[in-house]
């Protein structure tokens, strides 16, 4: 019979540390794109239910969404597009987060545009 004396410890201590790691970072990060999935969402919804709404009204709506997201300033700057042909409506954001982790920071480029007929 072999004795292995504590590798399998320190395997699994291992494995235990390289998860924790991958959650601590995914967190932080994961929650720009959990936000910018709600925010695209809202973007796509209005999109839907331009023929009924104005551009002043989705432009509130869009704005209050980004701030209750807590989005940075950027994020609250929408261009909204109707055109003729086709007729269709566009809504388009752009705008940047920066996720400071221990040892680095991460600038994420995030960008959107919604559309649907009119």
């Amino acid at each position: 019979m072999v004795r292995r004396g504590g590798r399998s410890r320190l395997g699994c201590l291992f494995s235990t540390l390289v998860v924790a790691t991958v959650l601590y970072y995914g967190v932080g990060i994961g929650g720009v794109y959990v936000r910018y999935w709600q925010l695209a969402d809202q973007m796509n919804e209005l999109a839907m239910l331009a023929p009924s709404l104005d551009n002043a009204t989705i432009q509130r709506r869009l704005v209050r969404k980004a701030t209750d997201l807590g989005l940075p300033p950027a994020a609250h700057q929408f261009v909204i597009r109707r055109y003729d042909r086709p007729p269709e409506i566009r809504i388009a954001a752009a705008y940047e987060e920066t996720v400071e982790l221990p040892f680095t920071t991460y600038t994420i480029h995030l960008h959107h545009e919604a559309r649907a007929a009119l």
